[in-house]
């Protein structure tokens, strides 16, 4: 049952007030007009610029009907000569605070009127942006949440905009894909969007659905605890990770009209475990990218607050405005951050950080809205094992450091990226620094490459083998310095999670004695350090 239904069968119950909670005033306007006309009754707006208007015949202003206390007086009249009335009060809310005890009164009294029968046949719904409800009222108003517009909704808009513009029907295409970007956006955000992508491109086909996705960052703006990102990477800009990468790829589709149809349900997430700098959040943002979805990042460290309840309040809040703006990929970064020191919450904090992952995991579980959660994890050892439980995400993954094809293939990607600079190494000599850069994440390798350009540059050359390969032998990797950390992981994720590469992970034995002696630049700089001898 769509809204409009919900209406009319409220008003035909005879619910003497019903509150329509939305910004939506121009879809309020005709989803009242269109009931008023379904059940018989004459339709009547009210708002404080215009005063009462007759909306429904022989559209006119009601004279007299003003100010807020004359409506009630007005209406009474019309109960009192058995008229049929949907009156309709536009953004009445500043009306039904504590300092307006009358007309809180007067609406209270209308409804026992209406419950005792003194009154019948009249309606009073409350247009409003916000939900504001006095305790007196609560009883006795009906609340009612419109939803954003859908697909027949925007697809009229973008009808609208194209007729607006005079837009050539040959470049106009109306997909289903283009109008699902649209999902999440209001009316007014909707008409804005595509008048944009008209007016900057000369056309609204499939090729502007990332114009449409990027008007949705206003909407994150107002939000407070979500950041929009505008993906940039795509799935080629990832070295290694096939078996993530071919997951991903099969899923590509599965948020069109076609695979509901098909039967298929939206794929809720993944858990990407690893070190840092291999490429996890990387990952996410590639896979907004490849299937033109809005990226929205959840910020654990916002989420948290004050004030009691307000930690819990602001996730269900971030929560709600993603499921809002879906189909989309929420990104949650190094999430065992934001939920460490899970088990001593009680005694700490009050139990905030328990409630706030109760408040995640039951959402995580039960959504139904085509939001696909991209978590990534550093540390294993701090994540509560409730996440880790299968049926919150499709699938946990654990990247481990890249092997030497990998290397290999990153090193490339980051020469492209930089003047195309992969084209002055011949395959042997890439090989040569694949296998000189063992145990190197791929965040390291992307530092040799800045710092071999820095050294050619400072000489006034061309980059060089010499330099990456000098670069190399001055890093310390993670895999020296948390050398225990990763064989504890790697046998901890057997039986538990999936490998993102099908390759077999290199063994760590030798890393260690074949870069003896090098130290983290802050171990150099203190004589008091007894390692260094």
């Amino acid at each position: 049952m769509d809204f409009r239904d919900q209406l009319k069968l409220n008003v035909k119950a005879g619910a003497p007030m019903i509150q329509i909670v939305s910004h939506e005033t121009l879809r309020v306007r005709a989803a009242c007009s269109w009931v008023a006309d379904q059940v018989g009754y004459d339709f009547y707006r009210w708002n404080r610029t215009r005063g009462l208007t007759l909306c429904s015949g022989d559209s006119r202003p009601e004279e007299g009907v003003e100010q807020a206390h004359e409506i009630f007086e007005w209406l009474s009249e019309k109960a009192q000569s058995r008229e049929k009335v949907l009156l309709l009060l536009e953004d009445f809310h500043p009306d039904l605070v504590d300092g307006h005890l009358e007309t809180i009164s007067r609406l209270r009294n209308f409804a026992i009127s209406a419950a005792m029968r003194d009154i019948s046949h009249c309606c009073i719904v409350m247009s409003q942006p916000v939900q504001v409800l006095p305790p007196e009222l609560e009883k006795d108003v009906q609340v009612m949440q419109m939803p954003l517009p859908g697909l027949k909704d925007l697809k009229m808009l973008m009808r609208q905009a194209c007729q607006t513009f005079e837009l050539p029907e040959r470049e106009y295409h109306e997909s289903p894909r283009l109008l699902e970007a649209a999902l999440g956006l209001s009316t007014s955000e909707a008409q804005l969007a595509f008048a944009r992508a008209i007016a900057e491109k000369g056309r609204l086909t499939e090729s502007e659905i990332p114009l449409i996705v990027a008007q949705k960052e206003q909407v994150i703006r107002k939000s407070g605890n979500l950041e929009y990102f505008q993906p940039s990477s795509s799935m080629e800009d990832i070295g290694g990770l096939d078996r993530l990468k071919e997951w991903l790829e099969r899923r590509k589709a599965a948020f069109t009209e076609e695979a509901r149809d098909y039967g298929l349900e939206a794929p809720r997430g993944v858990l990407l475990l690893g070190l840092p700098g291999t490429g996890k959040s990387l990952a996410a943002k590639a896979v907004a990218s490849a299937w033109q979805l809005p990226l929205l990042r959840l910020d654990m460290g916002r989420v948290y607050g004050g004030i009691v309840g307000q930690s819990e309040d602001n996730m269900r809040r971030a929560l709600s405005i993603a499921e809002t703006l879906s189909p989309c990929v929420l990104w949650i970064d190094e999430i065992e951050k934001g939920l460490s020191g899970m088990q001593s919450s009680g005694s700490t904090d009050g139990g905030t950080t328990a409630r706030v992952l109760g408040s995640f995991l039951t959402w995580l579980q039960e959504k139904d809205k085509p939001v696909f959660v991209v978590a990534t994890a550093n540390h294993i050892a701090q994540l509560p094992p409730e996440l880790l439980r299968k049926g919150r995400v499709d699938e946990i993954f654990f990247v481990d450091l890249p092997v030497e094809v990998d290397r290999l293939e990153i090193l490339k990607i980051h020469l492209r990226a930089r003047g195309g600079r992969d084209q002055a190494f011949s395959e042997a000599e890439l090989l040569e620094l694949a296998k000189q850069s063992k145990g190197f994440t791929g965040a390291e390798l992307e530092e040799v490459v800045k710092e071999g350009l820095f050294r050619s540059f400072s000489d006034g050359r061309a980059l060089a083998k010499s330099d990456l390969s000098d670069a190399i032998a001055a890093t310390s990797p993670l895999s020296q310095t948390m050398h225990e950390l990763i064989r504890d992981t790697r046998e901890w994720v057997k039986g538990r999670a999936v490998t993102a590469s099908s390759a077999p992970p290199e063994t760590l034995e030798g890393l260690r004695s074949e870069r003896k002696g090098i130290r983290l630049p802050q171990e150099g700089e203190n004589p008091f350090l007894e390692t260094q001898g």
